[in-house]
């Protein structure tokens, strides 16, 4: 969903069009850095910090839950505490980054700027150590053309506009040809100063209407459809259909079984739903109930991965030069294989692969393929696989264990 006064989707598709390069707030449009309880925790912790050095809160700082804020406000009523609190502050988001949850539809917006050559950078309040932890859990740093942390001076966060500057100074783009993604109001502030659009993403309820009033130029609830948007204006070249993740593992639905997959829950008491029992896999693959039916979960790493109908094989691209090198070196990944047993699965026929954050029913909103199988229970094969020193796949094998029925 998009929201602005006039014309949403083609204000949005104007300003994606003229984006040379995207700048992406951390905490938010790329994860959720603290659960529901964790924010307010943290914020207690630097309370206590603070008084136990001796100084008095002001009363309007007494409660509260935003950590950065305190931060801000350290400088102001304890300006000798700034190290000490931005140390705390920077050691709590290390510790969260460890366990943070990726945004549905974070690295589709990511993929699509790759995909249609647009550099990123991400442009935070939160400390650059922690922005680093949680790329570093998978490899992820490498999308990023610039990070841009906290640094150590409060007074230059967000909505002052200097990280917004620096951002553009390393990527080497002007002001009007980036765009920044963020949701803060802080974020829309720090873009109008340094003459960059801001697309606001709007993650609660109200945030859209305080994102607009600051002066957004367009307002995204679901980072999804952003991508969308991203990967039309320059339409990519690919030669196999790629599924991708947001972070967690794909899933293999049956069709018929695609209604009782619910996804990851929304709520705010850190519940993830049937998401949650994907990430519980442990290893390449595994099976789990869905309804009546079993689902295959593709585990381990969230890399992008295609099917190929003839060889009912699963490719999944760890790393490789490019598509084409992965599609030049399928067969001999395949003949070279040392395939391990893991399991069977049973499925009542065709099935959907897709990120197993999204539910079953609402397919329509991210990037899924058909698995054309037979009604039957299948051996599941796997294997790591280094067809050259640059490139490495994990298969995983489908073979008809029992004839349809």
């Amino acid at each position: 969903m998009t929201i602005e006064a006039e014309r949403p989707a083609d204000r949005l598709a104007d300003i994606v069009e003229r984006a040379e390069a995207v700048l992406v707030d951390f905490d938010g449009p790329i994860c959720r850095l603290f659960g529901s309880r964790a924010a307010p925790r943290i914020a207690a912790d630097l309370r206590q910090l603070i008084v136990g050095r001796g100084v008095v809160l002001p009363d309007e700082l007494r409660d509260g839950d935003d950590p950065l804020e305190l931060y801000r406000a350290t400088a102001v009523f304890a300006p000798e505490l700034v190290g000490v609190v931005g140390a705390a502050l920077a050691a709590a988001e290390i510790e969260a980054a460890a366990s943070a949850e990726t945004t549905i539809g974070a690295f589709d917006v990511v993929a699509a700027c790759l995909a249609t050559g647009r550099p990123l950078a991400i442009v935070s309040n939160n400390s650059a150590a922690a922005i680093g932890a949680y790329l570093g859990r998978r490899d992820r740093a490498r999308y990023f053309a610039a990070v841009i942390g906290r640094g150590e001076h409060p007074d230059l966060l967000k909505p002052n506009p200097a990280p917004v500057v620096q951002a553009l100074q390393e990527l080497k783009v002007a002001p009007d040809a980036a765009v920044l993604v963020g949701d803060a109001v802080t974020d829309v502030e720090a873009a109008r100063a340094a003459g960059v659009a801001c697309i606001g993403y709007a993650n609660k309820p109200g945030k859209a209407e305080r994102l607009a009033a600051a002066g957004a130029d367009a307002v995204v609830t679901d980072m999804t459809d952003l991508a969308h948007v991203l990967a039309r204006t320059r339409t990519p070249v690919s030669l196999l259909p790629w599924v991708d993740s947001g972070g967690g593992p794909l899933i293999v639905v049956p069709t018929t079984a695609l209604g009782e997959w619910k996804g990851a829950s929304d709520d705010d008491d850190d519940s993830w739903g049937d998401y949650d029992r994907a990430c519980r896999v442990d290893g390449h693959v595994g099976v789990i109930e869905v309804g009546a039916d079993q689902a295959l979960v593709l585990a381990d790493e969230p890399a992008s991965t295609t099917y190929l109908p003839d060889r009912r094989i699963f490719v999944r691209w760890l790393y490789a030069a490019s598509e084409a090198e992965v599609v030049r070196l399928v067969p001999r990944a395949v003949e070279i294989a040392d395939w391990e047993d893991a399991g069977t699965w049973t499925t009542s026929g065709p099935a959907e692969l897709f990120d197993s954050a999204y539910s079953g029913d609402g397919l329509e909103h991210t990037t899924h393929l058909t698995a054309d199988l037979a009604r039957g229970t299948y051996l599941i094969r796997t294997a790591f696989v280094q067809p050259d020193k640059r490139t490495a796949l994990m298969l995983v094998h489908l073979v008809a264990r029992k004839q349809p029925i």
